[in-house]
């Protein structure tokens, strides 16, 4: 049951909106009272309430002018959620050393390049909030997935270090770490063989969708969350423990 109007007032930038866990975060923050930005280089035809901005997070001009338009419509940035991503699956040795690059620009420099472009922003903020979209593939080994799973890690360091250093201006970093969902993308790519092996892994057995995840990171966006920071939250029907 979701709180209502919990984020009223909130000015928030979700980056992958377009996409089925960043729509599904757009949405839950639009329902909570929210002022919603998606950032992404897709424009997503179902997320009523989001202003999309189109952006393409590898791509500092792009990242760059995105910024400089949500500037026109807000000084401050409460909350922003770092969702966009890519997950592809194939043996170590299929992969090259610039499809590695590319993942690494998209899940982790990409994300550094976001927080960035916003930090003023966020730093007018009373009460900033940045969380991290990483992956519970970081607290399991799982074949075919050795440099997705080496770009999510990287993205927990940064958030803890992150969180100590913008600490003192009131801004929480957080990351949240999802298991197998059920996007599209997901279920109509590589990922999709495995959804019967990962519910029959998790203690609730059924396929992990995009709004299971939505009011844990809103939660994380929330005043509640105040003094949570340099956390990890696995949401994955509880096929790791840890």
């Amino acid at each position: 049951m979701r709180l209502q109007e919990t984020l009223s007032g909130t000015q928030a930038v979700v980056t992958g909106a377009a996409g089925g866990i960043g729509g599904a975060v757009a949405a839950e923050l639009v329902g909570q009272g929210a002022t919603v930005y998606g950032f992404d280089i897709a424009t997503a035809a179902d997320l009523p309430g989001v202003t999309q901005i189109e952006c393409d997070v590898t791509d500092p001009q792009s990242v760059a002018r995105a910024s400089e338009s949500l500037k026109d419509v807000t000084e401050v940035v409460d909350v922003l959620v770092v969702a966009a991503g890519r997950f592809p699956s194939r043996r170590v040795e299929e992969w090259t050393s610039d499809e590695f690059e590319d993942l690494w620009r998209l899940n982790v420099a990409g994300a550094l390049s976001v927080i960035q472009a916003l930090l003023v922003q966020l730093r007018r903020s009373n009460h900033g909030r940045i969380i991290l979209i990483s992956s519970s593939a970081v607290h399991q080994g799982i074949p075919g997935f050795v440099p997705y799973a080496a770009t999510k890690a990287a993205m927990i360091g940064m958030a803890r270090s992150l969180a100590a250093e913008l600490g003192p201006d009131g801004i929480t970093v957080n990351v949240v770490t999802p298991g197998l969902t059920a996007t599209q993308a997901a279920l109509d790519g590589d990922v999709a063989q495995f959804f019967d092996g990962v519910v029959a892994s998790q203690m609730i057995k059924r396929r992990l969708e995009p709004t299971d995840l939505a009011p844990g990171i809103a939660y994380l966006c929330s005043p509640g969350a105040d003094m949570v920071t340099g956390q990890v939250l696995n949401i994955d029907g509880g096929s790791v423990t840890y």
